[in-house]
């Protein structure tokens, strides 16, 4: 019946994901004490979508080989993937300080994209590289866009543009950048897709994400 059907995936998924909390938990305690090596697995380890299916055996893997999974995973679980065969792979890049946007701040935000919540929901924001000046590497951030309640992005990236008010040896200023969650009006859940992120070299570094 659907009802059981609901309940087996729930179950399922509860059942995932609590390995995978362990899994982060453990993570979190052999993060480096370098700030800039910190800010980086902080970034990929982030415990959000907890309510959705992880395929954490792509971790490691090339996008190839992830489809496979995927596509394993998908095909042994139909009533968890409303009895589709396969996912669309929704491929994104992580940051990396050689991109032609390193100098912008995300700014994630709530759902309805109007409050700075942050990668924690702790209203802070990272920056997650050294910010160089006069050939020297400088520490900016992180920034608290919680004080006095959840800002609104253009009065934390303005907090941000006063507190790192000079340019770069490239010439860049700082920046900002809104990321609203999966779910928002800006960026629509999808019950087809796997969000999959990757390293420059194509490798999945984070588990991918059925939404």
């Amino acid at each position: 019946s659907y009802g059981t059907e609901s309940n087996l995936r729930a179950r399922r998924l509860a059942n995932a994901n609590a390995k995978r909390r362990m899994t982060l938990e453990e993570d979190s305690l052999s993060l480096s004490q370098n700030t800039y090596r910190m800010s980086s697995k902080r970034m990929m380890n982030i415990p959000k979508y907890v309510d959705k299916y992880h395929f954490d055996d792509c971790v490691g893997k090339t996008i190839e080989e992830c489809q496979v999974i995927i596509d394993t995973v998908v095909q042994s679980m139909p009533e968890t993937f409303n009895n589709q065969t396969t996912l669309h792979m929704s491929i994104r890049k992580m940051r990396e300080q050689t991109d032609f946007s390193y100098y912008k701040v995300v700014l994630r935000t709530n759902t309805a994209g109007t409050k700075i919540y942050g990668i924690y929901d702790d209203g802070v924001v990272y920056y997650p590289w050294p910010w160089r000046v006069n050939g020297v590497d400088m520490e900016i951030g992180p920034w608290d866009c919680d004080e006095g309640g959840a800002m609104t992005p253009e009065e934390c990236c303005s907090k941000i543009q006063q507190d790192v008010s000079y340019p770069d040896d490239n010439g860049n200023y700082i920046a900002c950048f809104v990321e609203e969650p999966v779910g928002g009006p800006h960026n629509p859940e999808r019950d087809d897709r796997a969000i999959v992120v990757t390293d420059g070299k194509g490798t999945v570094v984070r588990a991918p994400v059925a939404h």
